[in-house]
Order: C-alpha cells, then sequence, then structure tokens
C-alpha cells in the first residue's frame, strides 16, 4: 500500500491524549484516525517546525515573512526543505492546511521541479488569497499561485463556493479537484439537558480574520455578550466581556470543556462573517447547533451548505454587515419561545443527519481511496 504523509496544523499530539480522556472532540483530527483504522499507511505529522539556527534559514525566514505580511496565505518553503527527506520517502504528500498547501506546491515547483512525488493540498479560503494585496501584487501574486496550482496534483477544498470560485479564477482542471465535507464529534458536542431560554449571555468565538467582530460589537442588547477571540482587546463590563486565548497557545486559552460548556449555557451562539467564499465558521457554528442552540449566521457567498441552513428552522441567517438584522434575530428569539425551542431541536437534528463524523469520515475516505 502506497506511504502517505500527513501534514495537519500543530497542538495535534496534545489534542490526541486530550481526546482518550474524553476532554476534547475528535474533530480536530479530520478523519485521519479513521483511516489508519481503514489501513491506510498514514504518518501524520504538524507542519509547525523551528527553523535552524543558521544563517541561510535567518535569511530565508526573513523572506517568507515578508511575503506573509502582505498575503494572508504564508509561503514558506524552507519549512518544506526541512521536511524533505521524510516527504521524499513517501508516494503521497497530503496537506491539510492552506499555507503549507502553497508552500509544497511552490517549493516543487520552483526548487525541486523534477521530483513527481505526488502532492495533495487542502484548502480553506483559496478564492480570498489576495485580500489583503496592494492592487501592485495582485497579478504577480497570481502567476506564482497558478503555477503552484499546477503543480498540486490534486486539490481539496471544504466549501463550495471557493472551489467554484477557483476553479473558475485559476482555471483549474475540475477532474483533480474535490470537496471534502466537514463534521463534528455528536459525542462530546451535545446539549446540556437544561433550559437556556433564559439565560442572560449571547456567545460568539473565533480566530480567523474573517469574522466580523466589529459588526457584533455594534449590536444592542439587553444580554451581556461574551466574545472569546484573539482578535480583540480583553474587556470585562456590564453588558460586553471579551476573552482572549488561542488553543493550547496561552494560558488564558479556554479547553474544550469549556467551550463547550460556554455553547451549552449561552442564550444563543452568534457568528458574524465577513462577506468571503471562504467557508469560514463552520466548526463553531455546527459545534454550537450540536450544542442544542440557535445560532445567528451571517449568509455570506461562502457559505458551505446553503441548501442545508434553512432559515428560523434550524438557524437564523443575517445579512452580512448588518448589526440591526442581528438585533433583530435576538429579540425574535426573545419573543418567541415556541420558535427558539423548535430551532434549537432542528438544530442537532441537522447536525446529526447531514454533519457528523461518521458522513464526514466517509467523505474523506472516499478521497484518500484515490491514494492506495
Amino acid at each position: 500500500m502506497s506511504k502517505i504523509l500527513v501534514f495537519d496544523k500543530g497542538g495535534r499530539k496534545e489534542r490526541i491524549n486530550l481526546i482518550k480522556k474524553n476532554k476534547a472532540p475528535r474533530d480536530f483530527l479530520q478523519g485521519i484516525d479513521f483511516l489508519k483504522i481503514n489501513n491506510f499507511d498514514i504518518d501524520h505529522l504538524s507542519s509547525s517546525i523551528k527553523y535552524k539556527r543558521k544563517i541561510p534559514y535567518y535569511l530565508g525566514k526573513y523572506l517568507e515573512q515578508i511575503f506573509s505580511m502582505i498575503s494572508d496565505i504564508g509561503i514558506r518553503p524552507l519549512s518544506v526543505f526541512q521536511f524533505r527527506k521524510k516527504i521524499n520517502k513517501a508516494k503521497y504528500v497530503v496537506s491539510l492546511t492552506d499555507g503549507f498547501s502553497i508552500s509544497l506546491g511552490f517549493y516543487y515547483y520552483f526548487f525541486d521541479k523534477r521530483n513527481k512525488i505526488k502532492l495533495v493540498g487542502a484548502f480553506h479560503k483559496l478564492s480570498d488569497y489576495n485580500k489583503k494585496l496592494p492592487s501592485i501584487f495582485k497579478e504577480f501574486y497570481y502567476q506564482i499561485f497558478k503555477r503552484i496550482l499546477k503543480r498540486l496534483d490534486y486539490i481539496i477544498f471544504y466549501g463550495p463556493a471557493d472551489r467554484e470560485n477557483s476553479i473558475n479564477h485559476f482555471n483549474l482542471d475540475r477532474n483533480k479537484t474535490f470537496m471534502i465535507k466537514f463534521g463534528v464529534d455528536t459525542k462530546f458536542w451535545h446539549p446540556n439537558n437544561k433550559n437556556n431560554f433564559y439565560s442572560d449571555y449571547l456567545f460568539s468565538i473565533g480566530q480567523d480574520p474573517s469574522r466580523d467582530f466589529q459588526t457584533l460589537l455594534k449590536v444592542k442588547t439587553n444580554k451581556k455578550l461574551h466574545i472569546h477571540t484573539s482578535l480583540l482587546d480583553p474587556v470585562n463590563k456590564k453588558y460586553l466581556k471579551i476573552t482572549n486565548g488561542i488553543y493550547n497557545n496561552t494560558r488564558n486559552s479556554f479547553s474544550d470543556l469549556k467551550i463547550r460548556k460556554l455553547y451549552q449555557d449561552s442564550f444563543a451562539v452568534i457568528v458574524p462573517l465577513k462577506n468571503v467564499f471562504q467557508p469560514s465558521g463552520y466548526s463553531v457554528t455546527l459545534q454550537a447547533m450540536a450544542c442544542g442552540k440557535p445560532v445567528i449566521l451571517t449568509l455570506t457567498k461562502g457559505l458551505w451548505a446553503p441548501k442545508l441552513f434553512r432559515n428560523f428552522e434550524n438557524c437564523i441567517l443575517v445579512s452580512p454587515n448588518n448589526p440591526i438584522e442581528i438585533e433583530e434575530a435576538i429579540k425574535k428569539l426573545e419573543n418567541e419561545p415556541k420558535i427558539y425551542k423548535s430551532i434549537s431541536k432542528e438544530a442537532c437534528k441537522t447536525v446529526e443527519k447531514y454533519f457528523s463524523l461518521k458522513v464526514a469520515n466517509e467523505s474523506t475516505l472516499k478521497i484518500f481511496k484515490m491514494f492506495r
């Protein structure tokens, strides 16, 4: 069987230990554990790596930082270079993060072009790669990205809008693009069986720059708003609480158990988003729905399952950059207990039927069968 090397984001080992103790969900593993059970020969690594303390690495790191400063997706060929010995022993190399996917394509297109190793890159926000770029750099980056994507043998997306827009924008071969369905661990994310209709706070969480917390801060409500993010400074006032912390990165970060309780005990969960093609907010939305929460979600052009999210049935959809609609959604839930209860119930059903780990694992398995 083909040897497959999978690169994921950091914190994996710590998360696995917590999963064994039922203190964390299996969402984070993205189906790789399921593939191993199905006899795939996989080596699962973190793409995070410390560079060697040598002058060429310092110079290379400096150049990488410049690229990262002007683009949302950092190109880090040095990280690929340090993994090259392991990479070259595999038949397939799969990256599950945008940055490392781009870095793989970049390295093997520009620095090791003769190497025909099969490369697979997964993307969460490929369509939005140039949002931060000054106009003067856009054509240059476009040509770079076209070459990088040409080198990738397979490209995986998490949202249909991102996939379609990327195919058209970069003139990609549709036959080498695939979709992975995201799912959540419903054994971990579940309701607390309490009546939270009288809860005094609303909860919002997210570290992605595509979160639109500035719009959320304009919302007027009698309930306390608790936002957990690294994108805003900490605050603790009567009607606003902002806490910081990226998972496993700061001492102030919340555990998965703490986040689950914040979902469960809240009146509702708000996921405010900028109008991007990226399928932003899917993990928080599905985790909260699995916990039986009414979710107020921005209807963006990147919504990952537009046919399954039904307004005022299993969630509430609001327009981008519209605090008034968020306020109206909160009032609707406050004034109509039957609607509140109905949305909560349907949210759980929707996740269990369409976004469980079983569904996600089968989706991942279907793609990885091509690598055998």
